[in-house]
This record gives C-alpha cells, sequence and structure tokens, in this order.
C-alpha cells in the first residue's frame, strides 16, 4: 500500500485564538500573492515569519549536494516553516515553491510565537500539525530509501491520486524532472517507469493528464515494492 499519508486542514487552529490573539496576528502579518515556480522560502534562510497557504499548491523539498527530493506537496489552509519556529539555528529546514498561483499570508515570528505563549489551545494544535508533518515526511522518506524503482513510482502516483487530487483522473502541476525529485528516481528511470505502467495498462498518460486504470495493481506494486 502507499506510504503517502493525508494531509490535514490546519485552519482549525484560528477557531482557538480570540478577538485580541486574532488581532495581534493581523496586525502583523501580510499576505502576498505568488506566481508559479516562485520561491516561498528558501533553505538555510533565517525563518522571520511563519506562512500560511491561502490559495494554491507549493513543493516542499530538501536539497543535498547533488541531488534534491520533493518531500511533500501542500495544499491551502497549511502552515509552512512551522519547524523552524523553535529551531536553534533560525533557519528553514526545507525549500518551498509553487506549483500554481499561490497566495500566502506571512506572519511575524516574534508575534506567533507570543500568541503561542498565551494561547495553550492554539499551541496543542501547532503541535498536532507538527507531529503528523513529521509523519508525512518519515513516510516518503521510508518509501524513497525501502522501495525499488517500480513501488516507488506506484507509491507517487497513488499518493497523487488518494492525498492531492482526490480522484483518480488529475492533471499533474509537476514536470517529469519533478515526478522524478517525488519518487527519489532519475528522470530517466521515472520516465521509463511511467511507459512501462502505460504499457501494462495500469495509467493513461496525455501530457500532464493522468488517469488511473488499475489502482489495485498499482497498490501491489507499491506495497511489494
Amino acid at each position: 500500500m502507499s506510504n503517502c499519508i493525508k494531509d490535514i486542514s490546519h485552519e482549525p487552529a484560528f477557531s482557538m485564538l480570540t478577538q485580541t490573539e486574532e488581532n495581534i496576528l493581523k496586525r502583523n502579518s501580510t499576505v502576498l500573492q505568488y506566481k508559479r515556480g516562485e520561491t516561498i522560502i528558501k533553505q538555510g534562510t533565517f525563518a522571520n515569519n511563519m506562512l500560511y497557504i491561502k490559495k494554491g499548491l507549493a513543493k516542499l523539498f530538501i536539497e543535498g549536494s547533488q541531488k534534491r527530493i520533493i518531500l511533500t506537496i501542500k495544499m491551502p489552509d497549511n502552515f509552512l516553516g512551522l519547524s523552524s519556529l523553535f529551531y536553534e539555528k533560525k533557519t528553514y529546514l526545507y525549500t518551498a515553491t509553487c506549483l500554481e498561483e499561490c497566495e500566502i499570508e506571512l506572519f511575524d515570528k516574534m508575534a506567533f510565537k507570543h500568541v503561542l505563549a498565551q494561547n495553550v489551545d492554539f499551541a496543542n494544535e501547532i503541535i498536532k500539525f507538527l507531529n503528523h508533518n513529521s509523519a508525512r515526511i518519515y513516510s516518503r522518506l521510508l518509501c524513497v530509501t525501502e522501495k525499488n524503482a517500480r513501488g516507488k513510482v506506484a507509491d507517487m502516483i497513488l499518493c497523487l491520486a488518494n492525498n492531492i487530487f482526490g480522484c483518480f483522473e488529475f492533471t499533474i502541476p509537476l514536470s517529469r524532472q519533478e515526478l522524478a525529485e517525488f519518487a527519489g528516481l532519475s528522470m530517466e528511470n521515472t520516465i521509463r517507469i511511467l511507459k512501462e505502467f502505460e504499457n501494462d495498462n495500469l495509467i493513461e498518460l496525455k501530457g500532464k493528464d493522468f488517469k488511473i486504470l488499475n489502482a489495485e495493481t498499482l497498490e501491489r506494486i507499491s506495497e511489494y515494492g
């Protein structure tokens, strides 16, 4: 089965705030519009803001000296940068870029931490989101390190279908190179396996349009790969 854990909305956290706390965050925030491909936060730069995706999709990835791995795709109503909130180096741990036009609200980090210290319920919600995000990333890393190439590609397809788009027919906002980074493979291997899946009538590909024809077999490949 797929190792991809479904994301959860972070919006309920705001319902925990008092009117005064809401005002504090609003006075110390701004909303920006980002175009597809623009960088929202950069790995290694100082984390001065906590960010919230109001509209659009963003990909989160880490970069090594020779390789880039996409950790997850974030949907609307999700925070970015929470892992840097109390990180001793005070930097972002990953890069986030827009897969489509995004609307992002930026909260001043110190104001955000002030509200956390004042409101236990809000703090508990943020801790829950941090734990869930950690579980998602651990799950992705397990897939990347343990599964064979076919299992990785099957897992990626099921993750996109079940946890991002919620259907078996969708248009992906990722390039072939980004699909390879999501699967943790070279682009050549990713393209080859996608073609094999298409020849085996497991999927149908037309440009960036994906259609899953045999989810059950993909699940088996993902589980035993």
